[in-house]
């Protein structure tokens, strides 16, 4: 039930000319890409509410090029004097990627994971929550050789086997929450994962989708293969290794497998 994938959407609380007067031909012609792809009321499950960006990893330290250059693209307006929260992580060919955030936890501006590929391509996921620009929930770029990253919101979205708006709305009548991403292994691998939670005072009924005895509702997998963002049902043991704390129990969910 693997698929190939693509991404969401952006909507902005303030025109995104804050790219042209940084006088760089990759930020315009990033703004162009994105405004073409527009639809503010659809986006992949973004970052939980209450925690908001990851905040256990990394340093704080000045924000790298390569993601301020997407950012302000995309219309954030960025303090040259602010520290982010950096975390590097080994990437393909010997390049380096970057998770980043402004602050850690729920008071977060922005929220950006970058992956290095085959060919020079790259891959963004990224959450915006007043920058002033925002996103509805996650969205994604693919950069490909020196071109300016594409939106791929869209084409990922119509591509995953995400629960429709109705199976959603059914979860809701019984206590269960929206669809949230999970990225506490974006540190280690180039996965992320959705998920819902119950309200744990009342039990829901277990299906095809339920962890560990119901206490989640699973949504599904996005992998960066090097050059694009597919969606998987199931994923190896490997892509998502056990932590000494996950989120989800390792035992009893039946869309990690092994080797």
């Amino acid at each position: 039930m693997d698929k190939d994938a693509d991404m969401q959407t952006i909507r902005t609380r303030q025109p995104m000319q804050y790219a042209a007067s940084a006088g760089s031909a990759f930020l315009l012609s990033l703004l162009a890409c994105s405004a073409s792809a527009m639809d503010p009321g659809v986006g992949l499950p973004g970052l939980p509410a209450a925690s908001g960006s990851s905040g256990t990893q990394g340093e704080y330290g000045p924000l790298p090029l390569q993601a301020r250059q997407v950012l302000t693209g995309l219309g954030c307006r960025l303090d040259d004097t602010a520290k982010a929260r950096v975390l590097h992580i080994p990437g393909a060919g010997g390049r380096q990627d970057v998770m980043v955030t402004d602050n850690s936890g729920s008071a977060y501006h922005y929220w950006l994971r970058s992956f290095s590929g085959n060919g020079g391509s790259t891959g963004y996921l990224l959450q915006l929550k007043g920058c002033p620009a925002s996103t509805v929930g996650m969205r994604a770029y693919i950069a490909r050789g020196g071109a300016a990253p594409q939106d791929v919101t869209a084409a990922v979205l119509a591509q995953s086997g995400l629960p429709d708006a109705a199976a959603m709305a059914t979860y809701a009548t019984t206590g269960v929450s929206e669809m949230f991403a999970l990225i506490e292994q974006l540190g280690t691998v180039p996965v992320l994962r959705w998920i819902a939670e119950p309200d744990p005072d009342r039990p829901i009924e277990e299906d095809a989708r339920t962890i560990d005895r119901g206490n989640f509702v699973h949504g599904g997998f996005l992998l960066w293969e090097g050059d694009r963002f597919t969606f998987h049902w199931t994923i190896p043991t490997a892509m998502w290794p056990c932590r000494r704390y996950p989120t989800v129990p390792c035992s009893h969910d039946p869309f990690v497998k092994g080797p």
